[in-house]
């Protein structure tokens, strides 16, 4: 119950786990041969309340992030699928026409996916926000989601997905899919995620996938999966790379959270 761990100075102090602290009161009061008191009663549940308060928010948090990743790679999965279909019928990716966005999607994805819907003008339009903790709400908008959802339109998925397609954007075409719909926070790293169209290998695979980690977090490219204060419109496109590399975990060196941003 009582663990000693040594200071700075060399020192001894003394330090009382809550759980173990729990664990010897629960002990101590189930041999008692009598009623509970009502003090007895208040220091229990006073007990329970703040091994509650310690752990729910983790359990929580984590649970959070295993969905987060669950959907990540259901996305990733569609995408794959269809493309992988797609170029067994049309060929590789190097010889299709990318020249007009809404052709790519309706000629070269939508035919190999399930319940996909094209909506444009009924749907809100709402920003998609980078990590960066720079600029206002309206004003810090991803780039390929912003730039598509005033001009073409947005795609729900079967499961409840949202996507935009920009035909090249940092050298690649580009998915970039809202794994949670319209809901909050809309946040790129933490419900919005980057897909590149790969013409080496005729497939998709998470935007960033080329780079190194240190360099997806480190390196000099706008769109790092980390959150800071330079404003950037693609800040955080490469989080399902960094996601990937971490063996589809969300490590603690992730930027999780809001991407320092408040909401209204």
């Amino acid at each position: 119950m009582i663990k000693y761990l040594k200071n700075g100075g060399g020192g001894n102090r003394l330090r009382l786990s809550l759980q173990d602290f729990a664990r010897s009161v629960f002990s101590l009061l189930s041999a008692k041969t009598g009623a509970f008191t009502l003090a007895e009663v208040l220091i229990t549940l006073g007990i329970i309340g703040l091994v509650a308060a310690m752990t729910i928010p983790n359990l929580l948090t984590n649970f959070k992030k295993r969905e987060t990743v669950t959907k990540v790679k259901a996305a990733y999965s569609i995408f794959s699928q269809a493309v992988k279909m797609s170029t067994e019928e049309n060929g590789e990716i190097s010889g299709w026409d990318v020249s007009n966005a809404t052709v790519v999607v309706e000629k070269y994805f939508l035919p190999y996916m399930t319940g996909v819907t094209k909506v444009k003008g009924s749907l809100a339009k709402y920003p998609m926000r980078t990590l960066s903790s720079q600029g206002n709400i309206e004003s810090n908008c991803y780039l390929d989601w912003s730039r598509n959802i005033t001009s073409q339109p947005i795609y729900v998925m079967q499961n409840g997905m949202y996507f935009t397609y920009s035909n090249s954007n940092d050298g690649y075409p580009t998915i970039v899919v809202d794994i949670n719909g319209s809901g909050k926070p809309n946040i790129m790293g933490i419900d919005g995620f980057a897909f590149w169209l790969d013409k080496e290998s005729s497939s998709v695979v998470p935007a960033g996938s080329k780079l190194s980690r240190d360099k997806l977090i480190n390196g000099n490219s706008v769109r790092l999966c980390r959150r800071d204060s330079i404003w950037q419109y693609y800040r955080g496109g490469y989080c399902a790379a960094l996601m990937q590399k971490d063996g589809w975990t969300i490590s603690k060196d992730y930027p999780w959270g809001k991407g320092g941003l408040t909401e209204k």
